[in-house]
């Protein structure tokens, strides 16, 4: 006979986890971008996260006074568990919505491609949840994972126990 057990992470744990990830910086032609201050949302129906971040860009001045901007850009990717590391990742980035005042339109697609790099790159490389040894719950979530769901903001890991 098979029992099933749901192990629940919160937005607030995850949050916790992602904000320790950064600030994340990369640059590329003459474009400085930095993703601080994240903010995550799991969306329920989808088993995704989404990630709302503070955004900083500098374009460093030669022959004119350095451009700085700033805003706001939400990144949503599915959630994956990876059985052989134990760790649940962020995968599938696509940004949904960037803003940044001061920012010269013709350096946007620039931008939008650095912060595309630093989701697919980093932000998807690095662990949000890794499960731990030490916890039983955890022991068994490592061999027996079912299903990955989000319900009521919270991220249900469905293990089947036999």
């Amino acid at each position: 006979m098979a029992f099933s057990y749901t192990v629940e992470l919160s937005e607030k744990r995850l949050q916790k986890k992602v904000s320790a990830m950064m600030p994340m910086e990369a640059s590329k032609y003459y474009l400085t971008v930095t993703l601080s201050e994240p903010e995550i949302e799991l969306i329920e129906g989808q088993n995704e996260m989404g990630v709302f971040t503070h955004i900083e860009v500098v374009v460093p001045g030669i022959k004119r006074a350095e451009i700085k901007g700033s805003g706001r850009t939400k990144i949503t990717g599915s959630l994956s568990y990876e059985s052989e590391r134990c760790e649940f990742f962020f995968k599938n980035p696509v940004i949904e919505m960037l803003e940044i005042d001061k920012v010269s339109e013709r350096y946007i697609p620039v931008v939008k491609s650095i912060v595309q790099f630093i989701a697919q790159k980093i932000l998807a490389k690095l662990p949000v949840y890794r499960l731990k040894d030490e916890k039983l719950k955890h022991k068994l979530a490592k061999s027996m994972l079912q299903s990955i769901t989000v319900k009521d903001k919270k991220l249900l890991l469905k293990l089947s126990l036999l």
